[in-house]
């Protein structure tokens, strides 16, 4: 009886040690995260020598400092490529890799650009400018590009932070509008 009773808790043991959180925020001891800091209807102006590289508006922030990661919600952020103002990125909810500039948003996720094209998903991930390399968006999930001229639809994104140079993976679609002739 006592060895079926040892089996049982050591079986337990896995299950339960098997069994993670997803959440960056969990820990491997029974303290509660608890932010260093949280912030309300604020703004943040990110700038590399001496340029705005991004402006974020945000109702909410929770900062985590020792996990190097800000938590937002319902927020725009102005992206900037060489000082100009290259997208605008809005959605319900955010996390902030304090330490890399690295944004992943989440919850109805519009982007529009200054040229009036407009990309819409559900996540994506932005990467800050680096060395040569513009910013850029990246994404797995179904994303919808509208321009001026088309519609192009399909799953898995990677393009730069103004919408030019789009490379969608699997499930193209593209419909284009028909010109009106005088």
């Amino acid at each position: 009886m006592k060895k079926l009773i040892l089996l049982e808790t050591l079986i337990l043991v896995f299950i339960l040690g098997g069994c993670t959180s997803k959440s960056p925020l969990s820990q491997t001891t029974n303290e509660i995260p608890v932010p260093q800091q949280k912030l309300e209807d604020f703004r943040l102006i990110a700038t590399e020598r001496g340029m705005k590289t991004w402006e974020l508006e945000a109702s909410a922030a929770q900062i985590y400092e020792k996990i190097k990661k800000t938590y937002i919600q319902d927020f725009k952020t102005f992206l900037y490529e060489e000082g100009e103002l290259a997208s605008i990125l809005t959605a319900r909810r955010g996390i902030l890799d304090i330490a890399t500039s690295n944004m992943e948003a989440t919850g109805n996720v519009v982007v529009t650009s200054t040229k009036g094209s407009r990309l819409e998903t559900e996540e994506l991930h932005y990467l800050p400018p680096a060395g040569n390399r513009k910013g850029k968006f990246v994404t797995e999930e179904f994303v919808k590009i509208t321009e001026p001229d088309r519609i192009t639809t399909g799953y898995g994104l990677e393009i730069d932070s103004d919408l030019k140079n789009a490379k969608i993976k699997r499930d193209v679609k593209v419909k284009v509008e028909a010109l009106s002739v005088p």
